[in-house]
């Protein structure tokens, strides 16, 4: 039997084989300006370097300081954009021990980390300093991260045995669905399927290109992204817009990773400026992950001008499992499973339903743990898909993003979001809809611009605005179901720019606060009162 791959030993072979190339390309910016001066390049060679001293030292700090044994679960607690952070994580887990990250603002009380540390039963807390008015309620030793590394004398620890079934590391879910995230455990099985899984699945094998970082190394995004360590250095810098030109062209930045919001607001920016057209229009792919893209006018305008867009699906339970293959080779951009990923299962929802949800039976290695699964045996990931030709797959949202209406019909507000999107996105920064249970749907949008309250001035006020809305709107619902259907201005509901509920990393609305919300205008709304 094959030995269990890890991030561990992914990074071993990449240094033995090229330690001088380039692993992290590490942004030095200016305090004045709060620009990006230069970048720092690590190499593989420094990188295990730098590990191996905080593993030396977190292991003296742990076991032989404070009698902590390896294979406890210490939590770490970062923003997860600094180099220093990945390095904490891989240290951590050389030193022996379970690494649990959490991602948390800084103000934040610790009512909401406390379920995730009871229920791993962690045993140390690492903290980022910003995070220091948090610790005075955490049960258990406290220590702050380490802002500069340093060589020290300490033993190098031995590895303790572990099998597949042993954790390897634990994370925690954006909360996307529920608004409440849970904790993941996942083990040395889970780990070696994804190393093997990813490394296959890189672009361009044998190829040094840089990559952009996906996200917090607080979320398993950016943890599953680290395998592609092993072909090319990672610019570590959450890019805005107006710095994503200068990054593409100093860091020769070939493949670029976004949530769907984020790379919306990208692509409309690279409407009205050439140079980040040209920028986008130059990388190799760009994909997206973390939901759908949900608009056909943005997407369109990508594969028009070069934009080489790229889906890919996953989820924290089980990483990434299907793939496009890029607006490059295929306009439709149907998602495919992702090579290494033989075991998933597209299931019926019922006998009369075109929808399937993707299923992952218990011998997948990206089946999570037993606590995880039904009563089948299996992992459901309550992810829909329809089947447009065969082994290409569309998807179709969430269980919860289908409604269960009045009349007892189905109602796929997914559909609804993604049509509003696109044919509002000049009005609407996004949209969200809600009425569950109710005699049809609603649609609660952000309006870009202030709203005005004069009925005279340029500015639309708000009953023009929902107006506008479902003028545009208007062909698409006329051949709806009446149970799923938008049919009035008055089904349209507005809120201030920025004010839905987002989750942190993919800015994903949470649709079940915003039902909650607006349970009592809703109410009315069907009632009559409104």
């Amino acid at each position: 039997m094959s030995p269990l791959l890890t991030h561990l030993t992914n990074l071993e072979d990449a240094t033995s084989r090229f330690p001088s190339r380039v692993a992290f390309k590490i942004p030095q910016v200016n305090p004045q300006t709060d620009e990006i001066d230069h970048w720092t390049d690590i190499t593989f060679h420094q990188f295990l370097l730098d590990i191996e001293h905080l593993t030396r030292y977190w292991f003296h700090v742990l076991k032989e300081t404070s009698g902590i044994p390896q294979r406890s679960v210490i939590t770490l607690c970062f923003g997860g954009y600094k180099y220093l952070d990945i390095v904490h994580v891989y240290a951590i887990s050389r030193a022996g021990y379970i690494p649990q990250l959490i991602n948390i603002f800084p103000n934040a009380d610790y009512s909401v980390i406390q379920g995730p540390l009871e229920q791993a039963n962690a045993r140390a807390f690492i903290y980022e300093s910003v995070y220091n008015d948090i610790i005075r309620d955490i049960p258990i030793p406290c220590f702050t991260s380490v802002t500069v590394v340093h060589p020290n004398d300490y033993p190098l620890p031995d590895l303790p045995h572990v099998t597949g079934s042993d954790i390897a590391v634990i994370y925690q879910t954006s909360g996307t669905t529920s608004g409440k995230s849970k904790i993941i455990p996942l083990n040395y099985t889970w780990l070696d399927g994804n190393v093997r899984k990813m490394t296959k699945a890189h672009l361009n094998p044998g190829n040094v290109d840089t990559v952009s970082w996906r996200g917090s190394i607080g979320y398993i995004a950016q943890f599953n992204n680290l395998p592609h360590i092993l072909h090319g250095p990672i610019q570590i810098w959450p890019a805005s817009t107006s710095e994503l030109v200068d990054i593409i062209d100093r860091c020769k930045t070939r493949q670029l990773f976004s949530y769907p919001h984020f790379l919306r607001e990208h692509l409309r920016a690279s409407r009205t400026n050439p140079e980040t057209l040209r920028a986008l229009s130059s990388v190799d792919v760009i994909t997206y992950t973390g939901g759908s893209f949900g608009s056909d006018e943005d997407e369109e305008w990508a594969w028009k001008n070069g934009i080489n867009l790229v889906n890919a699906y996953g989820t924290t339970e089980c990483g990434v499992l299907l793939i496009s293959e890029g607006l490059r080779k295929s306009r439709q951009n149907y998602l495919k499973p992702l090579l290494g990923s033989s075991f998933v299962q597209f299931i019926p929802i019922s006998s009369d339903s075109e929808l399937l949800e993707l299923v992952i039976p218990p011998e997948a290695p990206e089946c999570p743990g037993v606590s995880f699964r039904s009563s089948d045996g299996n992992y459901h990931t309550n992810d829909l898909f329809r089947e447009v030709e065969p082994g290409n797959y569309v998807f179709c949202g969430r269980n919860d993003d289908w409604f269960i209406m009045h009349n007892c019909s189905l109602c796929d507000t997914k559909a609804i979001e993604d049509n509003a999107r696109s044919l509002c996105g000049d009005i609407i920064s996004d949209c969200v809809v809600v009425g569950n249970g109710h005699p049809s749907p609603v649609l609660v949008v952000e309006a870009y611009s202030p709203l005005s309250h004069s009925t005279v001035n340029p500015v639309l006020n708000e009953s023009e605005l929902k107006t506008k809305i479902y003028h545009r709107i208007r062909p698409f619902h006329s051949s709806r179901y009446p149970h799923e259907r938008i049919d009035s201005p008055d089904m349209i509901f507005v809120v201030p720019l920025g004010t839905l509920p987002r989750t942190v990393t993919k800015a994903t609305v949470r649709r079940r606060v915003v039902e909650e919300t607006m349970k009592e205008k809703l109410d009315k709304l069907f009632s009559g009162n409104a």
